[in-house]
């Protein structure tokens, strides 16, 4: 795996914990596997938000409704040939 240097910035108090816990050969992987975690969590979080919006959409009694006009609307089955639609032609 490629990598990359990058200045950052890092609170004195944070700096003086990290070295407490952590050698410092060993930060970089620390901090790459925090963020790793972090950016893992924000994506678990934003799927829980993302299904809990689909719920209430399918819990959503008006909408439900409308999509069953809208599927009365489509269903054109019956509609087998150009007799059907002389009344649309003729109009």
């Amino acid at each position: 795996m490629r990598h990359k240097n990058m200045t950052i910035s890092i609170p004195d108090d944070l700096i003086l914990s990290l070295h407490s816990e952590i050698s410092k050969r060993g930060i970089s992987r620390f901090i790459s596997e925090a963020i790793r975690k972090a950016l893992r969590e924000k994506e678990i979080e934003e799927e829980r938000t993302l299904d809990a919006a689909y719920e209430a959409a399918n819990k959503d009694a008006d909408r439900l409704e409308t999509i069953k006009d809208w599927d009365a609307l489509s269903d054109v089955s019956d509609l087998n040939d150009d007799e059907d639609w002389e009344w649309l032609k003729n109009g």
